[in-house]
């Protein structure tokens, strides 16, 4: 009977110790008052990466993690720091509504306290909807900027990066980014002769191509029909012919694209602040035709 009574004792202390714990993290006049600002914070972009970065950087300054990483069903964002190891790592599955957005995967020197896992808890809640709402946003903006057929980048989105990088000079001018307009020689007869089916099967056949031989960092466009647009950063202008070498003789050796006899001509310009986004397309395009005038199969810059 004693056993019973102080083992109630004991259970009636723990309960009353893990409220008091609870009632502190969610009545404190501090964690009140910066809640409300991380809600609102949040709710100032639809952008993913930004949502993610808002967040990071509240948390960051109330607990001592060391990595962070959001996972979800198609990628991996970095938040902070760099994985290892021998830190100690504590998941969370985020959910708004009972559909799954991913998980935040904690990195700590030490295992987190419960302390701390109820304050994680607590900005979750703050998190999970305006995080819904990025995701459904980045989805959208995938499709709205994708070419259909590709998957490249389409118009749209070559007008907002080549908007982004101008602006970028005027900034630091000492940067040089080559834009290059490049068209499928031949391509036409594919489509005459194997009809538009087949012509498709090879536009996208190139666009993996084109993105095959570039670095992370260079981006690919389909500007329409068989034409393409690179953008090259941090590139001297002496380099894009090694680029375009590099794309034709990729294509001369591609087993499915050979049987189509088909080439690649180029035109290309380093970008100057004073560019708007027609303008390179224009002068890239000028360029691309007299490479087509001088015999195709060739890059002018």
């Amino acid at each position: 009977m004693l056993n019973r009574a102080v083992a109630k004792a004991e259970s009636k202390t723990t309960e009353n110790k893990t409220q008091a714990i609870i009632s502190q993290l969610t009545s404190s006049t501090e964690l009140k008052s910066k809640s409300a600002p991380l809600s609102e914070r949040l709710q100032t972009s639809l952008d993913l990466n930004q949502v993610l970065s808002i967040y990071a950087e509240y948390m960051l300054q109330r607990l001592p993690v060391s990595a962070l990483q959001f996972i979800s069903d198609d990628q991996i964002i970095n938040l902070v720091g760099n994985y290892q190891d021998q830190n100690s790592e504590y998941s969370v599955m985020l959910y708004a509504d009972n559909e799954y957005l991913g998980q935040m995967v904690y990195q700590f020197k030490c295992p987190p306290s419960y302390v701390n896992k109820v304050r994680l808890e607590q900005m979750h809640k703050h998190l999970t909807f305006p995080l819904r709402n990025a995701i459904h946003f980045s989805r959208l903006r995938k499709v709205a900027v994708r070419d259909h057929l590709t998957g490249l980048g389409n118009r749209a989105l070559l007008d907002e990066t080549l908007e982004h990088l101008s602006a970028r000079l005027k900034r630091d001018n000492s940067q040089s980014h080559i834009v290059m307009l490049l068209d499928m020689d031949g391509f036409k007869a594919v489509n005459d002769r194997h009809g538009h089916q087949q012509g498709d099967e090879v536009l996208k056949q190139f666009g993996q191509l084109l993105q095959q031989q570039l670095r992370d960092t260079d981006r690919v466009f389909r500007y329409g029909g068989d034409e393409f647009v690179l953008i090259l950063e941090n590139t001297q202008p002496e380099q894009a012919e090694e680029v375009f070498l590099r794309i034709r003789n990729a294509l001369n050796n591609d087993i499915k694209l050979a049987t189509f006899n088909i080439g690649v001509s180029a035109g290309s310009l380093a970008m100057e602040s004073f560019h708007s986004a027609q303008d390179i397309i224009d002068e890239a395009d000028r360029r691309l035709y007299a490479a087509k005038v001088a015999g195709k199969d060739q890059h002018l810059s």
